[in-house]
């Protein structure tokens, strides 16, 4: 059963993040945070498979906190989810290490696809955004420099 840590500084995404799992018992809630600082230390003490991460938080954003993790944990796998659909957030995305970008406003029919895709080694990105943006963003990713 994966285990899904769930970052966000907003409570109320995250309590909706919990109902929308909350359905599928073939996932399992191993914690929560609200910054990017706690999501970097409860990933390496609690391990989990994923972690839905949200891009615009206080202090250290999703992003920072996604290579950092990305660095130093390269099998957690990192889903972000936020409200900004530009092809520059989505090359920053992968570009940090993110397996998989859903929009907010996709995440009640997406969310548990994506979590599938991005644990199954795959790459995931919510079907409104733009696919050429979205081609680009995992070319430059994975050309980048180790």
């Amino acid at each position: 059963m994966p285990r899904v840590l769930i970052v966000d500084d907003h409570a109320v995404i995250r309590r909706g993040v919990q109902g929308i799992l909350s359905t599928h018992p073939e996932w399992d809630l191993c914690g929560e945070a609200d910054n990017g600082q706690d999501a970097i230390r409860l990933a390496g003490e609690l391990r989990p498979e994923v972690v839905i991460m949200d891009v615009s938080m206080p202090g250290m954003n999703g992003l920072e906190a996604t290579r950092i993790i990305n660095s130093v944990l390269p099998d957690i796998k990192i889903l972000l989810l936020t409200l900004h659909s530009s092809s520059e957030f989505v090359r920053s995305a992968f570009y940090a290490g993110a397996r998989g970008y859903v929009l907010k406003s996709d995440a009640e029919n997406e969310l548990v696809r994506a979590l599938n895709v991005v644990v199954g080694e795959g790459t995931y990105v919510s079907p409104a955004i733009d696919s050429r943006a979205v081609q680009e963003a995992v070319i430059a990713s994975k050309n980048r420099p180790v």
